[in-house]
């Protein structure tokens, strides 16, 4: 299994989709981000906080960031499975390893990217707001001493972002192996949050907590139960997307 996982993870990462999923987040962050550039230029912010840190974690929860997330984090490898099944590469590569190993290759895979794609983004978008508010004097103190009291708050908010995206990725891989069609790995996440928060938005209000929209702006809701809630749903699309390939392999 280990030789299948390392050939799928380079496919994966020099695949032209895992570079354009990480320059939409980046984008749209710095779209989201421009509200909270010109309060900080022109307001500034409290004694204690600095300033490009403040404008990523913002920015992590802005409207454009959270709506291209769930179709970004599909374009690495959700789509990886129907591919080698349509172009008949899935054959050759049975003779080389267990269906067993490339279907967990595939899923451990495709729940990895969806969650890289948006570490990096993270990373990326630090630099480029490091440059945006280059540290003071201050703001550097700050940094070497590490004093920042919501620096738990801040990678609390990246790991849920990380499961969600993973979760994504995870979801149109099943949907589109389900319905044969590898344009349903990159629709079908966008469609399930859309459709499912505007529909629990408007007709629904106290039922929040399984609203897909409440697992990515954590509005309402403690992060520790946001938490365990993409915990189980990442474990019901990974069994879900795992024994659906299987089967499909068998059918082959």
């Amino acid at each position: 299994m280990k030789r299948i996982f390392q050939i799928e993870f380079k496919r994966g990462f020099y695949s032209a989709g895992f570079y354009v999923s990480i320059l939409l987040l980046v984008a749209a962050g710095v779209i989201g981000s421009y509200s909270s550039i010109e309060y900080i230029r022109d307001m500034g912010l409290p004694e204690g906080e600095i300033r490009f840190i403040v404008t990523v974690y913002q920015t992590l929860y802005s409207e454009a960031f959270t709506f291209i997330l769930p179709i970004a984090c599909t374009l690495v490898a959700s789509a990886s499975y129907l591919e080698d099944l349509q172009s008949g590469v899935l054959r050759y590569v049975m003779l080389r390893t267990t269906k067993k190993s490339y279907c967990w290759s595939k899923v451990i895979n495709c729940a990895l990217f969806g969650m890289l794609v948006i570490f990096i983004a993270f990373l990326l978008m630090l630099v480029v707001f490091f440059a945006v508010f280059f540290p003071n004097h201050g703001e550097m103190q700050y940094l070497k001493t590490l004093d920042i009291p919501y620096l738990p708050q801040f990678f609390q908010r990246v790991v849920l972002l990380g499961l969600n995206g993973s979760f994504y990725a995870l979801l149109g891989g099943t949907v589109a192996t389900v319905t044969n069609n590898k344009y349903m790995a990159y629709a079908a996440p966008f469609i399930f949050y859309y459709v499912i928060s505007t529909m629990l938005g408007a007709y629904f209000t106290d039922v929040y907590i399984i609203n897909p929209k409440e697992w990515l702006l954590v509005r309402f809701a403690p992060p520790r139960v946001i938490l365990a809630i993409l915990a189980i749903v990442n474990i019901i699309v990974i069994i879900c997307y795992s024994k659906t390939m299987e089967r499909r392999c068998k059918n082959e």
